[in-house]
């Protein structure tokens, strides 16, 4: 079972390693739009890729991170046990790998404090108050509520990315980019002649939010789902559990190569995938221009929940 978590990850951190297309005004890449979207999420897919998205080193970085994931959990000694934390140190080590050149211990306090934020802004975000926030937001100015916490917790994760940035900057070698947070200063350094840069301080901090979030956070619910399918199926689980077993065996990394010869639980991975509740109400979408949609009239740039 451990080994076939070990799989799943792996798959799953892979996969989920993608940027969301959705646009409307804001900096970063998951609320802008128009150009400054294109710019952004142009300059983010090429540094991944650059970094190893899709590539063997990224392979080797999950396979680590799934190893050190799937001895966490046997410590547990297959007691009762909350795996929602260890579920978000995996694929969040991943992305710190990438955008902050380094990985975080388990036990790492401040490691530990961010994904907490993350993790209660995400309940928060999913709370039947916010969901009536979003069809009101007027209400966000004059009532007390979770939302208050929501903007405290995103505030300390700022900080706590900007301190990063503080120390990229000067220890920043440009002929020797170490990780996202490098490449974007560098850029720029470039382009700070041009007024009309997409390229400044504030969009940097809302970018490696972006991805530090949704990586994080998605490809654990995934997992957690994951988990949970797996249980309530168990027949399907003995044939997954086969398939590993006679693909891969006991005692080797599973890799990309093996996809192609694991036709079952590939299938079972994309059905987790397509059947689970991932974002509930999604994030707010708008139209690119004036659009009448049964009887209903939508202006142009107008969010639609």
């Amino acid at each position: 079972m451990l080994h076939g978590l070990e799989l799943c990850t792996w798959y799953s951190l892979s996969c989920c390693l993608s940027l969301l297309n959705i646009p409307l005004p804001h900096l970063g890449i998951i609320l802008s739009t128009g150009n400054r979207w294109r710019e952004m999420r142009r300059f983010s897919l090429m540094t991944l890729r650059n970094f190893g998205m899709g590539k063997r080193s990224i392979e080797d970085r999950i396979q680590e991170e799934a190893r050190c994931l799937v001895e966490e959990l046997r410590k547990t000694k297959s007691s009762p046990y909350d795996p929602t934390f260890l579920l978000e140190c995996a694929p969040c080590n991943v992305i710190c790998s990438i955008i902050f050149h380094n990985r975080f211990d388990y036990k790492d306090q401040h490691f530990l404090n961010l994904l907490q934020k993350i993790n209660e802004n995400m309940k928060i975000l999913s709370s039947s108050w916010i969901q009536i926030c979003n069809n009101f937001p007027l209400l966000i100015d004059y009532f007390p509520g979770s939302h208050r916490k929501y903007f405290k917790n995103d505030a300390d994760m700022r900080k706590y990315i900007l301190e990063k940035i503080k120390e990229h900057q000067e220890s920043l070698d440009i002929n020797n980019p170490r990780d996202l947070i490098d490449c974007f200063l560098i850029k720029m350094e470039e382009v700070k002649g041009n007024p009309q840069t997409e390229f400044t301080s504030e969009a940097l901090v809302n970018l490696v939010n972006d991805l530090f979030i949704a990586g994080t956070e998605t490809i654990n619910i995934t997992l957690r789902y994951g988990l949970l399918l797996l249980l309530k199926h168990p027949e399907v689980t003995a044939k997954v559990h086969e398939e590993i077993d006679r693909v891969i065996g006991r005692y080797r990394r599973p890799c990309m190569q093996d996809k192609s010869s694991m036709p079952y639980t590939e299938a079972v991975l994309h059905e987790i995938q397509r059947y689970i509740d991932l974002i509930p109400t999604s994030v707010p979408h708008a139209v690119t221009c004036d659009i009448k949609f049964r009887n209903y009239f939508i202006p142009k740039v107008r969010e639609v929940i």
